[in-house]
């Protein structure tokens, strides 16, 4: 089943989301402190979430992904955490999109692996993801793979940035 995801985590209350801004016209979009009191939380062997940790939130109108860049408490960039998604929109006040399963985690050394390959798959078997979807999704992984061997993905202000008072 498909998910909806929000640009302040409160779909994520295991994580324990802690909302630092939010300017739906800015980049990133949300900064999320991850709060005392959070599980934390790994995939494709990184730690994504742990307490102390902010997730910089960046949701491109029209795209048909979005990344969360994970820091850890020190302010380092521990990964880019890319959704592949249906271009995001505004929900009960939050920027939000809706979460296709397929991710790609991009390391701070460039090495990236693609994830959820079967629940993309499971997804598309179900019906939940229609043939107009699977091609924008197609032409997204094919796009973003091609800007990341070409060293233009993520975008410059996604990698410029860094979380509030840790620069």
């Amino acid at each position: 089943m498909l998910n909806r995801k929000f640009a302040d985590l409160r779909h994520a209350p295991e994580l324990d989301p802690r909302l630092v801004r939010y300017d739906p016209a800015g980049l990133p979009q949300a900064v999320v402190g991850i709060g005392p009191n959070a599980s934390v939380k790994t995939k494709g062997g990184a730690v994504l979430a742990r307490p102390g940790f902010t997730w910089a939130m960046f949701l491109f109108p029209g795209r048909w992904y979005a990344i969360a860049s994970v820091y850890d408490a020190r302010g380092q960039l521990i990964v880019h955490h890319v959704d592949l998604c249906v271009p995001p929109e505004e929900r009960d006040g939050m920027l939000s999109f809706l979460d296709l399963k397929l991710d790609l985690l991009i390391r701070p050394d460039g090495g990236a692996v693609w994830l959820d390959q079967d629940d993309y798959a499971r997804e598309i078997e179900a019906g939940t993801i229609p043939p107009s979807w699977q091609r924008a999704v197609a032409e997204a992984v094919a796009a973003l793979d091609r800007e990341r061997h070409a060293g233009t993905f993520p975008p410059p202000e996604v990698g410029a940035y860094r979380p509030p008072g840790l620069t």
